[in-house]
């Protein structure tokens, strides 16, 4: 076998440390990233790359891309990320389908599988694969870890559960036409899922895996999205509106009109902001409540295509991931202004921090 990797000289080491760091380096061909001590860790983003079949690792400190995650073998258009609650597993969709393709198109890939790939966050190696009878929108992990939740994108969609460990299908529920996001309430007792074709979100209960309430919000709901705040922000492309969900009463207590496609949703706790991305512009809108009322107080510029978005533990930076630009902006979120970008691979449309 030979020596892949360069074997920097230093003065200090000793003749077998030499040969321990040989066979170290050597005999790792297929290693995608390397496993480093816990003492040398660093806060990473994973940005999932849905066209290149990665997953970036992003230094949080350095601001630069560390590490890559090859996909190609678990499967094609990786779509959406997910971190368990433990810090330790990522789960990724693994559609057969391009979602930017369109909804047309979804429909007419009758013959199109899903999937799920468990990854483990700090070296990279794949847990599980999982199968999935129809193409799914994304993955999530239950509040214990223990399971992994997924719907697929179809007409006559449904809800599969699955253990985490083993990829046993736990339950199976049947949902509707075209849900999408799967999202868990704070506390982990209420799974959110928007149905495309119709103007509810259902809610189900994590425990018992059944339907507890049907929502109703604007008509053709595009995506749920899981707020710090507990509140969950239904997004409305076609209607142009957000829906805020209670995630305690399971209620809508509010709503806002944007004048623009909405698309990702983060809700800034330090200002009392939520933003938006403008979905296939260059653009984050953010908007504030006051007097029982949102109002935008004005937009960012990021990157082609703003299509994801996190904010990182203090609230102080966003990460924006830009599918067209194959890109992650960094934003100061107190002074409103983008700092940086960051290459990664083509087409990202996930990103989830570590820190």
């Amino acid at each position: 076998m030979q020596l892949k990797k360069r074997i920097y000289t230093i003065k200090t080491l000793t003749i077998n440390s030499l040969l321990i760091s040989f066979f170290l380096f050597s005999c790792k061909e297929k290693e995608v990233i390397k496993t480093e001590p816990a003492a040398s860790d660093y806060p990473k983003g994973y940005v999932v790359n849905g066209a290149s079949n990665t997953i970036s690792i992003i230094d949080l400190n350095e601001l630069n891309v560390k590490n890559i995650i090859q996909m190609t073998e678990l499967g094609r258009f990786p779509h959406h990320i997910n971190l368990s609650a433990d810090g330790k597993k990522l789960a990724v969709a693994l559609p057969e389908f391009d979602f930017l393709l369109g909804h047309a198109a979804l429909h007419n890939a009758t013959d199109k599988k899903g999937g799920i790939a468990v990854i483990d966050a700090q070296n990279g190696n794949t847990l599980l694969k999982i199968n999935v009878p129809s193409v799914n929108f994304n993955a999530v992990f239950s509040a214990d870890g223990s399971e992994i939740w997924t719907a697929s994108s179809t007409h006559s969609g449904e809800m599969f559960v699955y253990d985490a460990n083993n990829g046993t299908l736990k339950s199976q529920v049947s949902l509707g036409s075209d849900p999408s996001e799967v999202v868990f309430s704070k506390d982990g007792q209420y799974v959110f899922v928007a149905l495309g074709e119709s103007s509810f979100v259902y809610v189900l209960n994590a425990k018992t895996k059944l339907i507890t309430k049907t929502i109703k919000v604007d008509a053709f709901p595009s995506n749920v999205w899981a707020g710090i705040d507990d509140k969950i922000y239904v997004e409305n492309k076609v209607a142009h509106t957000i829906n805020v969900i209670d995630s305690k009463t399971l209620t809508v207590i509010d709503y806002l009109d944007v004048a623009f496609t909405p698309g990702q949703i983060a809700f800034n706790q330090t200002l009392n902001e939520l933003w938006i991305c403008q979905a296939g512009e260059n653009k984050v809108a953010y908007f504030e409540r006051k007097n029982n009322l949102w109002s935008l107080k004005d937009s960012i510029i990021t990157g082609n295509d703003a299509h994801a978005i996190t904010f990182t533990k203090d609230m102080k930076r966003a990460f924006v991931v830009n599918q067209k630009g194959n890109s992650v902006s960094v934003i100061d979120a107190i002074n409103h202004a983008k700092t940086q970008d960051i290459s990664v691979g083509s087409q990202p449309n996930g990103i989830v921090l570590k820190e």
